[in-house]
Order: structure tokens, then C-alpha cells, then sequence
């Protein structure tokens, strides 16, 4: 390298070296605003004695031996019930455009109760647990031979309030679970394109949100096969956690198979000013998940419209013989020179020994699905018809 060059390359990795300290100084900065401010409007929440804890659950998963239980713990309303778990029962959707947009934006105005104490029990066992500085809860628990199939964790708070989480317990004869991104993928969502986003997510009602053609009947192809033990599903998005009961209340009205949600915070943290990246995010999740299960393949459903084919075919290469198959949907708005791409990468995927197939309806997954066993062709008639 001549001098010059030297020269120039020992300075960019100094101003690398700058930028990153700068990015963390400032990533630091804004956790600690976030904490003193969020400190100021919880005393004061408190003193006017206007609201009170409460424990919004999520969805757990695990093995009869071990499970995954999270959840949130807020201010809520005095004398508010925390919200349902499970499948819940569908609300009234709001008369006008403007509660539509009042109810949504609520979703975001959380005042989280950092380090709170939470008693989880189940039958047979109990244990503590302290939220994290967001409010989140999550669990890894040691449990006694838990049957397959879903089971109740109580979730409880000092004050003697408490809720009930859902818990899938995987079976352990299972061979096959289903991952599926959300945005774009189940519902159509423009999370590529921020305005339409941003329209579909505070002003559209829940019970107004149309899923896919086809995937809901997938879905149930896919994770209720004839005869055989019901298979797990895992719904994985860039999402954050405001939307999962918003998201559960999609899933039950729209029929798709329960189960969990890993959705992701936004704000300042450790890994970042405003959220995750999708990659770190979702190849994170499912290498989790491919721990906590260690007899399951995956079957991984994204789409073209962010880096789904990419993080996908990084798992499909790192776990050839765990990933049974990988469908990217072309959305609608993917440029040409988008879809030559995640086309030319599913190619190059499927010659390494996955299947992976870039769709445009949910039709041509499960044909291809029931062409290589992972779910019964007796299904296609009700995906069409879907």
C-alpha cells in the first residue's frame, strides 16, 4: 500500500473509531432521558393516586420441561382489568375515524413500571421474577412434565392484582413448526412505505384489517395437519409490543392458529437509538427458538418488501438440516430490480439443498408445501377458496 493510502486508511478507521463513540455517547444519553423522564410521570402518576399497576401478558411457548412466560407491566386505570390473554373477545370497533385514531395512539402512551416485582405460578410450581427497566418481563421456567398443548401461568403483582397468561406447550412429538413475519406477510401493512403504514396502523379498525387471500387457511393447513399433533407457529415482526394485543385480536377474528408473538420494542437502548434492526431482531428470535426446540424444523414465511429473503436464507445456510422450507411473497409494490433479486437468491438457496421459493399467492405455497409433505393436499381447496 503506498504511503498515501496508508495514511488515509488509518485515518478513516479513526473517524470509525469517533463515530461509533459518538453513536454510543448519544444512544446512552437518550436511555438516561427516557429514564428521568419516565421516573417524573410515574411519581407523579402515583402521588395523584390516578393510576395502578397491572401486568399485560403475552403469549409463552415451550417444553414440557422448560417455558418461556413475558409480559408488561404498566399503569393502568383504577380498577381496570388487565387485558385478556389467549384469544380475546373482539371489541366494539370505535364509531368514528377520530376514536379510531384515539385508541391507537393509547397503544402507545404506556407508562411502564420498571423493576417490578412479579409472582408467576402455574400448577405445580412457582417463581419471582423483576421487570426489566422497560417494564418487560421474560421468564425462562424449569416446570415439572407439563402435558402438551396450552396451559395457564398467573401473573401477580404486589397489590394482589394478576392476570393469566397463555402458555403453548409444544409437543414433543411435533417435527414441524411454522415461522411468519406479520407486516406484508399475513396483513398487508406498507410497512415499507411509512404513510400507508402509519394510515393502516392508527386509523384503520381492527375488525376493518383484511388478512392475505389464502394465508389464514394456510396457516391452519400448516399447523393442524389430519390426524397428527398440532404443530407450533410463531408469529415474528419488527412490530413493537404496543400492537400485540391489537395483532391477537387480528389473529382470532381472521382465524389464523394462536400462538406466540415476538415483537420488539421501540426507543432508546442498548442496541440502538430508536429500535433492533430487523436482521438482528429475527435472526436472533429464531435461533432461539431453534434452542428451545431442538426436534423442530422450521418452515420460515416473509416477504420481499424488507430483508425477510436475506435474514432467511442466513438461517436456511446456517441450519440446512433445520430449515424445511422458506416462502418470500412478492408484495406489491417490490421494484423489478427487488424482486431479480430475492428470485435469484431463492435459486441460489434452493441449489444449496432448502427450498426456498419466492410466491405470489398463498396458493403456490401450499402447493409447493404439499408437494414436499408439510401439509395434506386435501387443504388446497380451502386455501383457494379462502
Amino acid at each position: 500500500m503506498a504511503p498515501g493510502g496508508a495514511v488515509r486508511y488509518v485515518f478513516m478507521v479513526h473517524d470509525w473509531g469517533w463515530r461509533a463513540v459518538v453513536r454510543k455517547m448519544v444512544v446512552r444519553a437518550a436511555m438516561l432521558v427516557e429514564t428521568v423522564v419516565q421516573a417524573g410521570v410515574l411519581l407523579a402518576l402515583r402521588v395523584r393516586g390516578r393510576h395502578l399497576p397491572m401486568v399485560v401478558p403475552f403469549i409463552g411457548h415451550g417444553t414440557t420441561r422448560r417455558v418461556r412466560v413475558g409480559g408488561r407491566v404498566v399503569l393502568g386505570r383504577p380498577a381496570a382489568a388487565a387485558p385478556a390473554a389467549g384469544v380475546p373477545d373482539a371489541p366494539a370497533t370505535p364509531a368514528t375515524r377520530r376514536a379510531v385514531l384515539r385508541a391507537s395512539v393509547a397503544r402507545f402512551l404506556t407508562v411502564e413500571v420498571p423493576g417490578a416485582v412479579v409472582a408467576i405460578s402455574w400448577p405445580g410450581g412457582s417463581a419471582q421474577v423483576r421487570a426489566d427497566r422497560d417494564g418487560y418481563v421474560d421468564a425462562v421456567l424449569e416446570v415439572d412434565a407439563l402435558d402438551p398443548g396450552w396451559h395457564e401461568f398467573e401473573m401477580s403483582l404486589r397489590d394482589g392484582s394478576a392476570v393469566s397468561a397463555q402458555v403453548l406447550v409444544v409437543d414433543p412429538d411435533v417435527r414441524i413448526g411454522l415461522v411468519s413475519d406479520v407486516d406484508d406477510t399475513i396483513l398487508e401493512t406498507g410497512l415499507s412505505r411509512g404513510i400507508e403504514f402509519i394510515r393502516a396502523t392508527l386509523l384503520t379498525p381492527v375488525r376493518d384489517r383484511a388478512p392475505l387471500p389464502g394465508a389464514a387457511a394456510l396457516y391452519r393447513a400448516l399447523v393442524c395437519p389430519p390426524n397428527q399433533p398440532r404443530r407450533p407457529v410463531f408469529y415474528v415482526s419488527t412490530s413493537p409490543w404496543n400492537l400485540h394485543e391489537m395483532l391477537l385480536e387480528f389473529i382470532a377474528l381472521r382465524r389464523f392458529p394462536l400462538g406466540p408473538l415476538l415483537l420488539t420494542d421501540w426507543g432508546p437502548s442498548r442496541s440502538g437509538l430508536f429500535r433492533i434492526g430487523a436482521q438482528e431482531h429475527k435472526v436472533g428470535l429464531v435461533e432461539r427458538t431453534l434452542q428451545e426446540h431442538p426436534r423442530l424444523g422450521l418452515v420460515l414465511v416473509g416477504d420481499s418488501g424488507q430483508l425477510d429473503p436475506e435474514i432467511y436464507a442466513t438461517l436456511a445456510r446456517r441450519h440446512p438440516d433445520r430449515i424445511r422450507a422458506v416462502y418470500i411473497r412478492r408484495t406489491r409494490h417490490a421494484l423489478p430490480g427487488r424482486l431479480t433479486e430475492v428470485d435469484a437468491l431463492a435459486a441460489a438457496v434452493t441449489a444449496e439443498g432448502v427450498p426456498m421459493l419466492a410466491v405470489d399467492n398463498s396458493l403456490q405455497i401450499a402447493t409447493h408445501a404439499a408437494a414436499v409433505g408439510l401439509l395434506d393436499a386435501s387443504a388446497l381447496t380451502e386455501v383457494q377458496a379462502d
